[in-house]
């Protein structure tokens, strides 16, 4: 037990770096303050959301007991932490068991499969007990509160939210583990991690689905005889969309009444837990470290002629596009890369289709809204802008830009290409992007409210133009203050401060661009509105490009890997 906590700290110290932040405080004053300063800033930026998450919650306990449905809370907050532990753990469990680099030196130590398999586990399990804390706890808390109970519902609530991470995890870890260890996977392991992530996604959705699905097809009278039983059958809900997640029953019959069967659904539901445990261990003694040592998810290149080598050295490319390809190339190969850049421009428009498409709207109010847009053309172009600034301000593909090569940026102060280059090249690979999500979102708003081209291309056109500051924002922090002394992709976005200022001076720009252009253009006149929502944006820019551009090339300088 000692040598299974010993390797847990272990994990847990290299995946938050504690040694290097104990060292920086005695040694290097400057990265210390720098991290202690993300260490405060982050948490308390995060307050906000999670008071409006509280609210919400709140707000549902409330409309819930308004129709007698206060037994299916707890069960909706279960499945809804369950499937974001599924959906975000999937990334921690692939890079803590197959891409960090500490089984090199491990494996040949006299350390049993079974104690490494645990430690790893435990140190996953340390960040999504927190994770869950966040998600999980209010709902019991607000339920316990509301329904006014005891001492024993805090007693069983602890054991129940014992099982949450543990549960999904363990099987989730069990599958990857024997996905990862078949031969025709090998050399996958980038694209294997984004399809986990893009299927846990897909789960979340297929959810919706199925839960929109179950209210009905839209008949007047299908809808009132579900709701007939639901006001009359407390637990109606609940039977609908406990088969979701069946462990959600048992959660459900241990904490809505406390009787002495309640002890008997949690000892079931910590067995179940234990199961999935014992069973992850069992898969991974078997197949693990098999896996590790034959190499299988080690990709070799594929062997190039000396012709095509020959090609492959005299091509040359213009300076730009140079810089942007290398950026491109290393944000879609990167998985924590990719989904923290990439997968907004997908899910945003994605919810938005999938609103609409399970929403069943009378054609004569379809009709009124339509109307609604014609006649306020200001209004409509203005909400479409922001949303198109929206795929911009929330990415952190600028802020981000020189973090994430980490040690390999000296490779970027070598090559033989200009300031301007480099600005046009990163600011490019932000704007493609972008791009994607204004295509989607376009995609999703044609099938619902057919828009002119006009105020297509005027949306556009105006929505690329006002998220050029913020990028070029997010370029000017990276390049000042880039996070390069890194041993986990994941801490080159998660742990960099570039990212939470440009979020928030985003927000706060597009906010102010638009209220001010958008009140101007309602009130006085349009083409007053576009204009100054134009000056704004170019001047900003200018500004941007200007300073980055003269001090580009000095700050490369001071860049430490």
């Amino acid at each position: 037990m000692k040598e299974i906590i010993n390797l847990t700290k272990l994990f847990i110290n290299e995946s938050l770096g504690f040694s290097l932040f104990f060292y920086n405080r005695k040694f290097n004053k400057k990265e210390y303050y720098k991290q202690l300063f993300t260490l405060i800033i982050v948490p308390v930026a995060l307050i906000p959301a999670f008071f409006m998450y509280v609210s919400l919650m709140s707000a549902t306990y409330f409309g819930l007991t308004m129709i007698n449905q206060t037994s299916v809370f707890l069960s909706i907050g279960y499945i809804m932490a369950t499937v974001l532990i599924i959906v975000f753990g999937v990334m921690y469990i692939l890079s803590e068991f197959y891409f960090s680099d500490n089984m090199e030196e491990l494996i040949p130590l006299p350390i049993s499969p079974r104690k490494l398999i645990i430690s790893k586990f435990l140190s996953i399990l340390v960040f999504e007990y927190i994770f869950a804390a966040f998600i999980f706890l209010p709902i019991l808390i607000i339920y316990g509160v509301g329904q006014g109970m005891g001492l024993f519902y805090v007693l069983l609530s602890f054991f129940v939210f014992v099982t949450i991470p543990v549960l999904p995890l363990s099987l989730m870890t069990a599958l990857i583990m024997l996905i990862m260890q078949s031969t025709s996977l090998k050399g996958r392991k980038d694209m294997l991690q984004i399809i986990f992530v893009f299927i846990g996604i897909a789960v979340i959705f297929g959810v919706q689905i199925w839960f929109t699905s179950q209210l009905g097809n839209g008949d007047e009278a299908d809808f009132q005889r579900i709701m007939n039983t639901l006001l009359t059958n407390n637990e109606g809900l609940l039977n609908m969309i406990g088969f979701a997640m069946p462990t959600s029953f048992l959660m459900a019959w241990a904490l809505n009444k406390i009787t002495l069967m309640s002890f008997v659904w949690v000892i079931a539901l910590l067995g179940i837990t234990f199961l999935a445990c014992a069973l992850m261990v069992a898969i991974g003694e078997r197949v693990y470290i098999k896996s590790i040592v034959s190499g299988k998810i080690m990709k070799k290149g594929k062997r190039l002629s000396s012709d095509e080598r020959s090609k492959a050295l005299i091509k040359k490319s213009h300076g730009a596009m140079a810089v942007f390809t290398m950026d491109l190339r290393l944000l879609l190969r990167t998985p924590v890369y990719f989904f923290n850049n990439v997968s907004v421009v997908i899910i945003a428009p994605l919810c938005v289709w999938i609103s609409f498409s399970f929403i069943q709207i009378p054609p004569e109010d379809l009709q009124g809204m339509q109307d609604f847009f014609r006649e306020m053309p200001v209004l409509v172009n203005f909400l479409l802008i922001a949303f198109f600034i929206f795929f911009g301000g929330t990415s952190a593909t600028t802020a981000t830009t020189f973090s994430r090569e980490g040690k390999a940026s000296w490779l970027t102060r070598m090559i033989p290409v200009t300031a301007k280059d480099q600005i046009m090249g990163r600011t490019g690979v932000a704007i493609l992007i972008q791009s994607l999500g204004i295509l989607f979102t376009i995609i999703a708003v044609q099938s619902i409210f057919p828009l002119a081209l006009s105020t297509l291309l005027l949306t556009i056109i105006l929505g690329i133009l006002g998220s050029l500051p913020i990028l070029l924002f997010g370029l000017f922090m990276d390049m000042n203050r880039p996070l390069l002394n890194w041993d986990n992709p994941q801490k080159a976005i998660k742990n960099n401060m570039n990212v939470v200022i440009t979020l928030f001076v985003g927000m706060a720009y597009t906010g102010l661009l638009i209220g001010v252009s958008g009140l101007l253009g309602y009130f006085v006149n349009s083409i007053l509105g576009y204009g100054v929502f134009v000056l704004i944006s170019a001047i900003l820019s200018f500004v941007f490009y200007k300073v980055i551009n003269e001090r580009l090339e000095s700050e490369f300088l001071n860049f430490e890997s």
